[in-house]
């Protein structure tokens, strides 16, 4: 009866020329791939951990920002700030409010921004608001498709 290439747990048993069973001590090479994969386990589940942590923060910032623009954009307008207003207060504090606002438009400084929307291919028309109690403000009067960017066809109004 022969013995060779028989293994047990952890020890490699094999028979020399004389018929003597030798036992090799464990080899440590074979843990190496199995201490690399358990590491990158780890590491990868950490990460997860963290990514997951991440998320969820990151979902409840996001909900606070659609609560305060829902909030803001159905509020009723305000007057639109002053100077003083407009540099004593923080960037945020102005965005997606509806203001009322009284001036001429400056048609003669009118640009046409171009634009691909799902209209199609046209111009954002921005025109100065020249007002008599603050600073000049910029007005996004909407979008114009492409072949009514000559004024005289897109009927706009002087004054709003």
């Amino acid at each position: 009866m022969s013995l060779q290439g028989v293994r047990r747990s952890f020890h490699s048993h094999t028979v020399n020329r004389s018929g003597d069973i030798m036992t090799a001590a464990p080899s440590t090479e074979g843990r190496k791939p199995g201490f690399l994969l358990l590491a990158f386990l780890v590491f990868a589940a950490a990460l997860f951990v963290a990514l997951g942590v991440w998320q969820v923060e990151r979902l409840q910032w996001k909900l606070d920002l659609i609560a305060r623009v829902d909030q803001r954009v159905h509020a009723a307008p305000t007057p639109a700030p002053t100077d003083q207003q407009w540099y004593a207060g923080q960037p945020g504090d102005f965005e997606y409010r509806h203001v009322t606002v009284h001036g001429s438009f400056d048609h003669a400084r009118e640009i046409y921004v171009q634009a691909v929307t799902e209209l199609g291919p046209g111009y954002w028309v921005m025109t100065p608001l020249d007002r008599a109690d603050g600073p000049t403000i910029l007005i996004n009067r909407g979008f114009v498709p492409s072949d009514k960017r000559d004024p005289s066809r897109a009927g706009r109004p002087d004054r709003r």
